[in-house]
């Protein structure tokens, strides 16, 4: 792609959204480490509640 065609086109820009949402994301253990999540073998209801992301419906499941 030429240079005219980027400045015609108004270059190659990601939208904001995007990169403030994929900034955002935390690593498991750092959801672990601030309690944002429980660890194996804690009561859950739904599976966002677990580091694992998987609750069975009682309790988070190991990975």
């Amino acid at each position: 792609m030429s240079t005219q065609a980027l400045i015609q086109s108004g270059g190659e820009k990601r939208p904001k959204e995007k990169i403030k949402f994929l900034s955002k994301r935390k690593t498991t253990a750092e959801r672990w480490l601030e309690g944002e999540c429980s660890g194996w073998s804690n009561g859950c209801t739904k599976n966002s509640e677990c580091c694992s992301n998987n609750c069975d419906g009682t309790n988070c499941e190991l990975w």
